[in-house]
């Protein structure tokens, strides 16, 4: 087959919005494997509250030409180098002033290639296609901190397959992958005669380098699957999850139940039992903004319950194992969270100090209230950190709360 064919329709989307709020975004794109390229037709339709003084500004890859940008209200369009991510380019579109419509649709015609060496780890190929953020593959605020839902149609032969975030269907040659759980991009993965093992609900797609660790990452992927289905699926079940496992470049990721593994980054076998089971835990942890100061409450709180987990399965020393990484991330960071600042939490905080600060709290609540405090952030839809401060205080009363505040404050040592 000479072009794959494949429609994109997805939904930005915040948890602090209505759906009516919502950007719709549809997106007609045909691939040619054989030179890797892409071109695409994306509208979409932009509410008031994503412009900024009657623009927008999108990312999109830097070796993509942009043929036409169209729509009612549009004055003009640029496209220029992006100073916050140089590898990329930014779309300006600027809107008239004039008009007072909250909704504008646009609809923008480009076209490019994918740069399979580019160290990025997304690719066209003659049997694979593999496809994320990374690349920049279609447009993205630049804010980082608007998620997407959707639903992505792929028209193939039939000795392909197509796996992706949400849930994946397929009426004879044509799959959809549909996303109804926020993600910051539109991802997925294609291959021709994919090799599978399929195991009760959780799937690895794996290349002929990666045979003698798909096995683990099955067994220990449906381990982590059932456990956190056991504790946190009673008010939303995870039906399935799938892994891509390849030697190939770029970060390992996840996008809800979809896990893009990078096999020469994988490390131990308990590092990647406890990656799979922080990834598998995401699926329960409400999204929010990457850029937020409340963001490290779905990192750490992740990272914790990984760690714990490995601790059942392979005993305390390896939780002490973990615990010194974390403690050689957390040198250096002051605090994790305070109300008088809106910094971004680092890597160091989010994977170090954050998962220290709620061990400390386990030690200070007992284990009874604080397995409870888990169930209660993990079940419900908890975004900003003074929300998790407050029902600490529930648990545990005024005195905890102020405790817990100052911890992660960095006013107590304790």
């Amino acid at each position: 087959m000479k072009y794959l064919l494949i429609v994109v329709t997805t939904y930005f989307l915040s948890f602090a919005t209505m759906a009516s709020e919502a950007v719709e975004y549809r997106t007609e794109l045909t691939f040619s494997p054989k030179s890797s390229a892409l071109h695409a037709v994306t509208e979409m339709q932009i509410p008031k509250k994503y412009r900024n003084s009657d623009t927008v500004t999108l990312f999109l890859n830097k070796d993509f030409s942009v043929e036409s940008v169209e729509g009612q209200h549009i004055e003009s369009f640029e496209v220029k180098p992006s100073k916050k991510v140089p590898i990329w380019n930014e779309v300006i579109i600027e809107f008239s002033s004039l008009t007072k419509s909250n909704n504008k649709t646009v609809r923008i015609k480009y076209a490019g290639s994918i740069d399979n060496n580019a160290q990025h780890g997304n690719f066209i190929t003659s049997n694979q296609a593999h496809l994320s953020i990374d690349s920049a593959w279609h447009p993205v605020f630049s804010d980082f901190s608007t998620p997407i839902t959707g639903t992505v149609t792929v028209e193939l032969n039939d000795d392909w397959e197509v796996f992706g975030p949400g849930q994946v269907t397929n009426s004879g040659n044509k799959y959809q992958v549909i996303s109804t759980a926020p993600t910051i991009d539109v991802s997925l993965y294609a291959e021709r005669n994919p090799t599978i093992i399929y195991n009760d609900g959780f799937t690895v797609v794996h290349d002929e380098s990666n045979a003698d660790k798909a096995e683990f990452v099955s067994d220990v992927g449906l381990q982590c699957f059932e456990q956190m289905n056991q504790r946190f699926g009673k008010q939303k079940q995870l039906k399935a999850a799938q892994t891509i496992l390849l030697e190939r470049p770029g970060p390992s990721f996840a996008r809800g139940n979809y896990i893009s593994l990078n096999s020469q980054t994988l490390g131990s076998k308990v590092h990647t039992h406890q990656y799979l089971c922080h990834e598998i835990a995401h699926n329960w942890t409400n999204f929010t903004s990457a850029m937020s100061h409340d963001y490290w409450m779905i990192e750490s709180f992740a990272e914790y319950i990984s760690a714990k987990e490995v601790a059942r399965i392979y005993g305390g020393e390896e939780f002490q194992n973990i615990l010194k990484k974390w403690q050689a991330r957390a040198k250096g960071e002051a605090f994790v969270w305070r109300r008088d600042t809106a910094r971004r939490a680092s890597h160091k905080v989010n994977y170090g100090l954050g998962p220290i600060a709620l061990m400390k709290l386990q030690e200070k609540l007992g284990e009874a209230d604080f397995n409870e405090l888990i169930d209660w952030y993990m079940t419900n839809d908890v975004t900003e950190t003074e929300a998790l401060i407050t029902q600490v205080g529930t648990l545990a009363g005024a005195d905890t709360e102020n405790w817990f505040s100052a911890l992660l404050a960095g006013n107590n040592s304790e």
